[in-house]
């Protein structure tokens, strides 16, 4: 007996408000139109979405081949006044459209006169009038005085998120913001009884941003219970940081470099995710601070150049990141659970590292300039590559390994099982690459993905397809030192885009970027001893 099956459009039988959110995780308001084809529904709900994106570098226009001063600003009079214009018919337009409501504002200015501030002016008031929830503002810092915001936004009471950039504040006085959830100041000029007024007007405040701010000595914060999230970004004058905030779990601070400065970071112990970048922290106070996060699961350390002997002992910690902490020598790491390593710098000082655990690592070697640790083919027996050696061969290569090896004056990697080889704008020679590999790994596995620029693929297949059944090219060497060519017993090609393999290896190949093209071939070698068994090579070349 047959059964029909009618097809019923369930996506247009939901609710206004799940629409919109679905519309307001697409990239731009074009993406957000083309969803009228979807059905008679969206035909006309994409126009009562609530957020509004205005942003003037997509209509400026380009200046550069303009000849004369006096052209360029006749270009931005007219495209400011287009500008305007657009706004204002589509502002009015939603609002009539759409009963007042406007979810989110998002307004960045580039160039600014002062007729085109009276708009501004217009439109953020218009928005608050219409229960604006999210404003976005974003302002150029080449006004000869700035533009002041609107002391309206400050006493609106709708508004969960206010993202400012590149504005004057005034004194922050009689604030009614108490909904606020999500504050990011950045390039503004603020002070500490600004802060503690926001911060006194903020009691549901749990996201709180500052990014280049000036003006600010001491950063205090407390009596914010919901406070999740806390960025200080190049804050140029900040000297102290005082947190108390028993619920904080994310704190990432970019310090001025070698600015010094006062942190305490002491009852924010539901900490999840620490970065500090450029700080000052010595041995001592690291431990210190380390200590009083017991929940840390991500930890990121770059270019904190102050460290030289650390230990980080942590259950919980998951992911941990270090960036070329310059005069770090040692990093006892006992972290049990660690998922995810990356480390770059000219050292390594992680040789205690246990990376059984890890699905995930990265590792960057910079040169240092003074010949260690350059991999160069001369390195193979210097105590850093057995160093090096030691620790890959800890990894349990199941769970897959990305190395990144960039170096000046070649390359020399290690025997690792299943190495995944990513080489970006090698200054290494394709061919001596190629002979490199074939030569010291003899792998089973040789596949090469390569944009349409690059010469790899034809190399390759001149090596091994068209190669002599007898090579005459080590006719003098004794048997046991000749080449790869004389070892390599046959060669077939494999077709990876439309093959079945359940492989984690050709799924991995399969999931690069499409304008790579992919060669993959199996090698079958004499002499079974001397195969690396289960070897793969995979070389990516932009």
């Amino acid at each position: 007996m047959w059964q029909r099956a009618d097809s019923v459009d369930y996506i247009s039988q939901l609710p206004n408000h799940i629409i919109h959110q679905i519309i307001g995780r697409l990239r731009c308001n074009k993406d957000a139109a083309r969803t009228c084809i979807l059905s008679k529904r969206w035909r006309g709900i994409w126009t009562s979405f609530s957020s509004l994106v205005f942003d003037q570098r997509k209509i400026i226009g380009q200046l550069s081949g303009l000849k004369t001063s006096s052209e360029v600003q006749t270009r931005i009079q007219r495209n400011m006044e287009m500008f305007a214009n657009y706004v204002d018919e589509t502002l009015q337009r939603h609002v009539e459209l759409n009963d007042g409501r406007i979810q989110k504002f998002v307004l960045h200015i580039t160039y600014c006169k002062s007729e085109l501030t009276t708009h501004v002016d217009q439109w953020i008031d218009l928005a608050i009038r219409n229960n604006i929830k999210e404003l976005d503002l974003g302002m150029p810092l080449d006004l000869h005085k700035g533009y002041s915001l609107p002391q309206c936004v400050f006493a609106a009471r709708t508004i969960t998120a206010l993202r400012v950039n590149g504005c004057k504040l005034g004194p922050c006085n009689d604030l009614n913001i108490s909904n606020l959830q999500k504050l990011c100041l950045g390039k503004l000029r603020v002070n500490e009884q600004m802060i503690e007024n926001l911060i006194r007007a903020c009691p549901q405040l749990e996201d709180f941003r500052l990014i280049y701010a000036t003006g600010l000595k001491v950063f205090k914060v407390s009596n914010l219970p919901k406070l999740k999230r806390i960025d200080l970004h190049t804050c140029s004058e900040l000297k102290e940081v005082n947190l108390q905030a028993p619920n904080l779990e994310t704190f990432w601070y970019v310090v001025v470099k070698y600015r010094s400065y006062k942190i305490d970071l002491s009852t924010c112990n539901a900490l999840k995710s620490l970065t500090l970048q450029d700080a000052t922290l010595k041995d001592e106070s690291f431990q210190n601070h380390l200590s009083c996060f017991p929940a840390l699961e991500k930890l990121v350390l770059s270019k904190c150049n102050f460290l030289k002997n650390i230990t980080i002992s942590s259950y919980k910690l998951k992911t941990l990141i270090l960036r070329e902490c310059k005069q770090l020598e040692e990093a006892d790491i006992i972290s049990p659970n660690l998922l995810s390593f990356e480390y770059k710098g000219e050292k390594m000082p992680f040789t205690s590292l246990n990376p059984s655990s890890l699905k995930e690592a990265k590792l960057y070697f910079k040169p240092s300039g003074q010949g260690e640790p350059r991999l160069r083919n001369e390195d193979n027996h210097s105590p850093w590559f057995a160093r090096l050696q030691g620790f890959l061969e800890k990894f349990d290569y199941s769970r897959g390994l990305k190395l990144v090896v960039r170096s000046d004056k070649g390359i020399f990697l290690p025997h690792v099982y299943d190495l995944k080889l990513v080489v970006v704008k090698s200054s290494v020679n394709l061919e001596d690459l190629l002979d490199y590999i074939l030569r010291t790994w003899r792998p089973l596995t040789l596949s090469s993905l390569s944009t349409s620029r690059s010469r790899l693929p034809k190399l390759v297949r001149k090596k091994l397809i068209t190669r002599e059944k007898d090579p005459s090219c080590c006719t003098y060497n004794a048997s046991g030192n000749k080449c790869w060519r004389h070892f390599l017993d046959n060669v077939e090609t494999e077709n990876l885009v439309n093959g079945k393999s359940k492989s984690e290896w050709i799924a991995w190949l399969r999931s690069s970027k499409s304008e790579f093209k992919i060669n993959c071939f199996r090698l079958s070698w004499k002499h079974s001893k001397h195969v690396s068994q289960g070897l793969k090579g995979k070389l990516m070349f932009d």
